[in-house]
């Protein structure tokens, strides 16, 4: 059941991101030619500012999930809406905060970006930006039960339908109108609608939630679940701030184009990251099961998949982005809009560190380990900021992007695994360092080999060679991969899954054939 319902939520997540994905390169694309890249530019920045304001709710919603799967699993409705009630008042306490903290920051607008902007009407761009992030706290706590109970494909079919239409509806008005604030008022109206049908179908699914709401933690259990709030909040501040600060930082230290031109790589480099991001996401209530029900040896093992899992999925891309993103950001709008290969490289560093700590951050949060190390993101986030602005002045925007790296190699890089490994597994973590190396050192190989051989072909014919780099990216990191693990025990683990997804299909085509 639980390999059913961790598949069911990564179809449905993956087939929304595919449309998610199309629909906005469509919305890019039209964008840069109907508004030019300062408003690419300008779009990048807010939604960091953004994104850095709505640190305030993180870790509610984490911890309100890991503290949902028990009584999930025991049916305890009273318990169900003791949570969802506190996360409702969280939230609204949340939004108001972010509405007055944003307000605030309005005068100082103009010195984030490095020289003077055409763009006319920011304040009322910024405006609608804030008010788009402030809305949908007011109904987004119901989303936590669906996805806690296993079934966040639910949300995932709500969210593919709403985003097709609106990205519809945005790249019209972008042709015949070419109008930003228009399109941004539309972004609005479908994400309010958006999230109180979600809200309507989990009162649907869960008709207790419907009555008058007067359930209460008891002291005790309202302590222990704001001290692991406290512990999350640090773990997702820094994460916010480690990725949303690139764009600030590049957008005062070197302008604010650079930012629209970095967006594009961000635009593809995100659609992946949320694409592979949903395999994990669909499977972590599921994981938070197997920490639940299951024994040590179990939980080693379902790790040592996930983190495998991680390496092959991550590292077949990293091999693809390498060969392709600037060949595909050439035809796609022009020679002007690529990076030089070490921007590329220290993006590509940045995505496949940040990818291999899936399985880590995984286990770290369906086991509750949130107070362990509470104060190291904190570090990480100073790291970042330090490094960021030091490198940013010395070797331009790579120098932003590796000060990400950095502030992730000195601090969750070692620490996550640290803790599980001695905490859950009651083991050695150095098994799990020698892989990661291994890993990265096959992955570096697997792009060398790809690219040399791509380099062999039509040269001067860049379609005719994307499509010759595409076969070669799909054979010949997989084929390295399987010849040094096709004996493994998690290759073969993940190979009798596969096996076995494909006999029930078929079985189920046959019966419904006859």
């Amino acid at each position: 059941m639980r390999i059913e319902n961790s598949l069911k939520n990564m179809l449905f997540g993956i087939s929304g991101q595919v449309i998610s994905a199309i629909m906005g390169f469509v919305v890019r694309t039209a964008f840069i030619y109907t508004l030019g890249i300062e408003y690419l530019g300008i779009d990048g920045l807010f939604s960091s500012i953004l994104m850095m304001l709505s640190l305030a709710n993180l870790g509610f919603d984490s911890a309100i999930i890991y503290n949902l799967y028990k009584p999930l699993a025991e049916k305890d409705q009273y318990k169900i809406q003791a949570f969802i009630n506190l996360y409702q008042k969280a939230y609204r306490i949340i939004g108001i905060v972010i509405l007055i903290i944003g307000l605030s920051l309005m005068p100082f607008l103009s010195y984030l970006m490095n020289g003077q902007t055409s763009i006319e009407h920011i304040n009322i761009i910024y405006l609608i930006f804030l008010l788009n992030s402030v809305s949908s706290y007011f109904f987004v706590y119901k989303h936590s039960i669906i996805i806690a109970d296993q079934r966040s494909h639910i949300i995932s079919k709500i969210h593919s339908v709403f985003i097709f239409i609106s990205n519809l509806i945005q790249i019209i008005l972008l042709i015949l109108v070419g109008n930003y604030i228009l399109v941004l008022i539309t972004q609005v109206l479908f994400r309010i609608i958006e999230n109180g049908y979600i809200a309507k179908k989990a009162n649907k699914l869960y008709p207790f939630l419907k009555g008058k709401n007067i359930s209460k933690l008891t002291k005790l259990e309202r302590k222990a679940f704001f001290k692991d709030l406290y512990s999350l909040f640090l773990y997702k501040i820094s994460g916010v701030v480690i990725n949303g600060t690139d764009n600030i930082i590049i957008s005062i230290f070197i302008g604010v184009t650079t930012v629209g031109i970095y967006s594009n790589y961000l635009l593809i480099i995100t659609t992946l990251t949320t694409f592979l991001g949903y395999i994990f996401y669909s499977i972590t209530a599921s994981v938070g099961n197997v920490i639940a029900k299951e024994g040590q040896e179990k939980k080693y093992f379902i790790f040592r998949v996930l983190n495998f899992s991680n390496f092959w999925i991550y590292g077949f891309f990293v091999v693809c982005l390498w060969n392709l993103i600037n060949p595909f950001i050439t035809i796609w709008l022009g020679e002007q809009y690529i990076f030089n290969k070490y921007i590329v490289f220290a993006i590509l560093v940045n995505f496949y560190t940040t990818g291999m700590q899936d399985a880590p951050t995984t286990f770290r949060d369906t086991t509750g380990l949130f107070n362990k190390g509470r104060y190291r993101p904190v570090i990480a986030v100073i790291i970042n900021i330090i490094f960021s602005i030091i490198l940013a002045n010395q070797i331009g925007i790579a120098g932003v992007i590796l000060g990400t790296v950095i502030s992730r190699f000195c601090t969750y890089f070692w620490y996550d695994p640290y803790v599980i490994f001695k905490y859950v597994f009651n083991q050695s973590v150095k098994i799990y360092f020698l892989r990661y190396f291994q890993f990265t050192v096959l992955v570096f190989m697997s792009a060398i080999i790809t690219d040399a051989i791509g380099s062999l072909f039509f040269q001067d014919k860049l379609l005719l060679e994307i499509i010759v780099r595409i076969l070669i990216c799909i054979i010949v990191p997989n084929f390295i991969f399987y010849l040094i693990f096709k004996g493994s025990v998690e290759f073969n683990y993940l190979l009798s899954i596969v096996k076995a997804i494909m006999k029930k299909y078929t079985r189920k085509k046959v019966a419904e054939i006859a």
